[in-house]
């Protein structure tokens, strides 16, 4: 069965709304020159999930249900606050991602939550030092910009939560807490003399796929990391999930349909709609057609902030150009194309390359690409 011409051109013209936001009209110079990857559901694991907590109500969420109960209970109604900006060290960020958030207690005061995501393979077993790391430098931040009260008197710290969020296949074992990887297991009695702070873990292959969240957005979300973030055949992925999806209810299953259409992937329409015919015969027309009316409406919502990212970026990736070129003359294409494939983290770096490189490789000599 194939969707009706009305559902065709509102997919077209949503997706041409999403490539808007990530490529160029013309040409894709990534593409030309052959740098780009196979298709892959989730492209780069940091931006999908730094969207994913963008996305209204998903912060909230996945502070209330994944803290301590004794710790979620504290916050007051309204919705955690994004802090700008990461903590994660430059050569960590191809396996880490960070959101700070900023909310307050039913007291009135302020408290920091810190949301860590792993996307290696396996647990890293300095995970509790890194988290230690992370929270100092958020301190100190906090002291530059808020710490002093008046009358020179220095303000009590605040408290940091930390959480982190792992989806890869192997089951986490590291301790949840900082002075559990310490070697004061024999002597218990020096425990109380060491610095500790324990950390929450949202480790989803070993959560039930209904316990995800109670959120719809980032339960799917969950859901796409969970089964989806790998490498491997596209429409085997896509079968698996949406089986998934379908498993928990309708509503999941367009949902899920939305959220891959939407995020800035190969995925074509027509795909899913194989794949939602092999999973739910004769419904799949309905399904895209109530995902793209919902897909329609959210756009509307947040197209034009996106549009706006978009053009900073490529307004940095152009001003990157002009510094290599006035520094280095000419440039290859390749050098040209790498800077325009760019995330906005490696035009930051790079930039600052171009003060001090001697040459044009080194100005691309830092951390590889995510």
């Amino acid at each position: 069965m194939n969707l009706p011409q009305a559902v065709w051109v509102e997919f077209r013209w949503l997706t041409a709304e999403r490539h808007a936001i990530t490529s160029a009209s013309a040409p894709h110079p990534c593409r030309e020159a052959n740098l780009m990857p196979p298709p892959r559901l989730i492209k780069r694991h940091d931006q999908f999930f730094k969207r994913l907590l963008e996305r209204d109500g998903t912060a909230g969420a996945l502070l209330r249900e994944r803290l301590p109960p004794a710790v979620a209970g504290r916050f007051g109604p309204d919705a955690p606050e994004l802090v700008a900006g990461s903590f994660v060290n430059r050569e960590l960020q191809e396996h880490q991602t960070d959101r700070l958030y900023r909310a307050r207690m039913v007291d009135g005061e302020i408290a920091f939550i810190y949301a860590l995501i792993e996307h290696k393979s396996s647990p890293d077993p300095n995970v509790t030092l890194q988290l230690l790391g992370y929270m100092v430098q958020i301190w100190q931040w906090w002291i530059r910009q808020e710490g002093n009260g008046g009358n020179s008197r220095r303000r009590r710290l605040p408290p940091i939560f930390p959480i982190v969020v792992y989806h890869s296949e192997a089951e986490w074992h590291i301790p949840l807490d900082f002075i559990g990887g310490m070697d004061l297991s024999v002597d218990g009695a020096l425990r109380p003399h060491h610095l500790n702070f324990s950390y929450s873990l949202a480790d989803l292959g070993r959560i039930e796929d209904a316990e995800l969240s109670r959120e719809e957005t980032l339960r799917i979300g969950f859901l796409i990391l969970k089964h989806g973030s790998r490498d491997g055949d596209l429409r085997e992925t896509l079968l698996k999930l949406g089986r998934h999806a379908f498993a928990l209810g309708y509503d999941d299953l367009v949902a899920l349909v939305r959220y891959i259409l939407a995020e800035p992937n190969d995925v074509e329409a027509a795909i899913v709609q194989e794949v939602l015919k092999e999973i739910i015969p004769g419904q799949e027309t309905r399904i895209m057609s109530i995902a793209a009316e919902q897909w329609k409406a959210e756009g509307m919502q947040i197209g034009e902030v996106k549009g706006k990212a978009a053009g900073i970026e490529a307004g940095k990736a152009d001003l990157l150009l002009r510094l290599l070129r006035r520094r280095f003359g000419s440039l290859p294409e390749s050098a040209q194309a790498r800077v325009q494939c760019a995330s906005e983290d490696q035009l930051n770096e790079w930039a600052e390359a171009v003060l001090d490189a001697s040459t044009l490789d080194a100005v691309f000599g830092g951390r590889g690409d995510n």
